[in-house]
């Protein structure tokens, strides 16, 4: 798993000396149906993140998603993404909100028994509290897992690129955030175990760049969990 932390710290080390770093934990927690064996899906991520040393609240991220499974291993989504960041001198603690339109294409592939990959891509239509203008912003997110032979553990890793399509350049706090170009990467290592076939979870460390155009950037060490239900 550590060649899954080489695209993040190529992108990263010309900005090491100028980065903020951080440390917050993140628990995504997903649901998933294909409603009895359809063609049809549905799915649902509910995820808080903290920042600040892990003290403070940072944000709240609520995504529901409608999809098709166009072969077993192609789908396509249509979805909507509400990133509520918490703001605790606001008497609205929610109000600067951002929320995303988005379209996802999704390809899971089982290379053997024991090995699996998935390319996810998506693309988000970005509303924001404080700009009248939209930010269009790509995502590739490369996912590699093994199942360790005759047990239920799993080793996980993924890489997913951020790159925004157009500029905000109207004097509001997003002038400084979006820009066309890099916007920030996420590096993931971890294990994980199938409870059953409706339920797995894994843990591990994230690092997550972001590039924050002319101003210090960030690193941000994350631990990550994700627990999973398909039913």
């Amino acid at each position: 798993m550590k060649n899954f932390m080489i695209p993040s710290l190529l992108i990263a080390m010309p900005y090491l000396a100028q980065a903020n770093e951080d440390w917050g934990i993140w628990v995504s927690n997903t649901y998933q149906t294909d409603f009895g064996g359809s063609n049809y899906l549905a799915f649902l991520e509910i995820q808080p993140r903290t920042k600040n040393d892990n003290e403070n609240l940072q944000q709240l991220i609520v995504r529901p998603l409608l999809g098709y499974k166009v072969t077993k291993e192609l789908s396509l989504w249509l979805g909507y993404t509400w990133q509520g960041e918490y703001t605790p001198s606001r008497s609205d603690k929610f109000g600067n909100a951002t929320n995303d339109i988005m379209q996802q294409v999704q390809w899971v592939h089982d290379i053997n028994e024991h090995w699996n990959f998935q390319y996810r891509g998506r693309l988000e239509e970005r509303l924001f509290a404080d700009s009248n203008n939209v930010g269009l912003r790509m995502r590739h997110r490369f996912r590699l897992t093994y199942t360790i032979p005759d047990t239920s553990v799993f080793l996980i890793g993924f890489d997913e690129f951020f790159h925004y399509l157009t500029d905000i350049n109207d004097g509001s706090p997003r002038e400084g955030q979006v820009q066309s170009g890099v916007n920030q990467n996420r590096t993931y290592a971890g294990l994980g175990y199938k409870f059953n076939k409706h339920i797995s979870a894994d843990t591990g460390y994230q690092l997550q760049y972001v590039n924050n155009y002319g101003k210090e950037d960030l690193f941000n060490h994350v631990w990550l969990t994700n627990i999973n239900v398909k039913f």
